[in-house]
């Protein structure tokens, strides 16, 4: 099923729990409704979550509906410090927990036939954009047992189920731990989780640079990503995202150093393409950055380079977004 397009968008829903094990109260319900709030009804709803088998079925009743463009689940843990993104749902429980229906977990699995895990439908590449520019957000495969761990995977069952999409991109689930507030104050953790909704409400778009090299005989420095990048195997210039504050050519100076380990002097901007991937539009700059020795680099988070002369730079297989440009300069040559 594909949800509507963006001029028809549906809001995301975002999740929080009632209090379980004695608690007074549960952070999570007040920061899911900080969220709505800050994104306003056209943009995200909340709703609260009762920890028992028939809470953990509403989101995913919802999902096969149709009724959202996205979901995010928060849930605290008494045992993290910061604020954990959950990349995996495990289709067991605890055994032995009882949940506030009196219910007990026993070893049977939450979906029968279903696979034994599912992972976040939110792209990595967002995560990881989101985690670069956040210290309180960390990575986490353990969702725990318990009602956070069957809510979410519920909710992925049901993407998978009914194939559900957001313009060609399977609709974004997510689940994110929430540390006590005592250890990451509620405002931070708030902060954190807000700049993930709003990634999962719009694809984000992002400023990127790229540095043309050259050798002595004219030839450009394509990289390859490693393997265990999501775009392993492909190939593209050095650098990377602009962050904040940063100008173009701040940026490529620094992405060229921490990728090559060398430092250069950059010139001008000698090419542009916004590109929309599935989950992000990327405005990817290449500026000039002159002539290098071929015998400085080191590949810092590749895995192989080439230098490519004008003839033969479709011999490796360049990014979406940098084939554009590629394609330019063969047609009428390097700048």
């Amino acid at each position: 099923m594909q949800i509507p397009p963006s001029s028809r968008k549906r809001p995301i829903l975002v999740t929080g729990f009632e209090p379980f094990d004695g608690m007074d109260a549960n952070h999570s319900w007040d920061i899911a409704r900080a969220i709505a709030k800050e994104m306003g009804a056209e943009e995200a709803i909340c709703k609260l979550l009762s920890v028992d088998e028939e809470g953990s079925k509403i989101s995913s009743r919802a999902i096969k509906l149709g009724e959202y463009s996205g979901v995010l689940h928060l849930g605290i843990a008494m045992d993290r410090k910061r604020v954990c993104i959950e990349i995996v749902a495990k289709n067991k429980y605890d055994i032995g927990r009882i949940d506030n229906s009196g219910r007990i977990l026993s070893m049977e699995k939450i979906v029968h036939g279903a696979p034994d895990n599912i992972a976040t439908t939110l792209s990595r590449h967002v995560i990881d954009e989101c985690i670069e520019e956040s210290e309180d957000l960390v990575l986490s495969s353990e969702c725990g047992g318990y009602i956070c761990n069957e809510t979410y995977f519920r909710s992925l069952n049901s993407v998978l189920e009914s194939d559900m999409r957001v313009e060609r991109r399977p609709l974004p689930v997510l689940f994110i731990h929430l540390p006590p507030t005592d250890l990451l104050p509620l405002d931070r953790q708030i902060k954190a989780v807000s700049d993930i909704a709003e990634a999962i409400s719009a694809p984000p778009s992002m400023l990127v640079v790229g540095a043309l090299l050259r050798d002595s005989s004219g030839r450009i420095l394509s990289c390859r990503r490693p393997p265990e990048d999501q775009w392993s195997g492909w190939w593209e210039f050095p650098g990377g995202k602009v962050s904040k504050g940063e100008t173009l050519m701040d940026a490529v100076s620094r992405e060229v150093n921490e990728e090559l380990g060398i430092h250069i002097t950059p010139g001008e901007e000698v090419a542009r393409e916004l590109y929309r991937y599935e989950d992000r539009t990327v405005d990817l700059r290449i500026i000039d950055c002159g002539v290098i020795d071929p015998d400085s680099i080191t590949l810092i988070e590749h895995d192989e380079s080439a230098w490519l002369d004008r003839e033969g730079l479709n011999e490796v297989k360049w990014l979406p977004a940098d084939t554009p440009i590629i394609e330019a300069w063969m047609a009428n040559g390097l700048p």
